[in-house]
């Protein structure tokens, strides 16, 4: 199974498009040129560096409604395996330690 059907069968397909739309938003041109072998995980990291699901405001803008931050923080943490992503990242949130506790060594 890959992550975003991980993902859908938890929580929907609507909930998968409101988080791609979100990491869209964000592509600049530097963070997005390699999305990895998992597009799914660029998606997720995409969202961490920004916030978009974490806090309520760029929840609202982004249409976030599902699922909660507490329980995507414990998933992405415990299932996505984001350690394993290889391609491009928001370079500031990794070089500020953003991405450490999803990254399992």
């Amino acid at each position: 199974m890959t992550t975003r059907e991980d993902f859908v069968a938890r929580w929907g397909e609507d909930a998968a498009l409101a988080l791609e739309a979100a990491a869209e938003e964000h592509a600049n041109g530097i963070n997005d040129g390699d999305r990895g072998s998992d597009p799914f995980k660029w998606v997720l990291i995409i969202v961490i560096g920004y916030q978009c699901a974490e806090i309520p405001m760029y929840r609202s803008h982004h249409g976030i409604t599902t699922p909660a931050w507490d329980e995507l923080h414990e998933w992405m943490v415990e299932e996505a395996d984001l350690g394993t992503h290889e391609g491009d990242v928001d370079y500031l949130s990794l070089a500020a330690g953003k991405y450490e506790p999803y990254a399992r060594a």
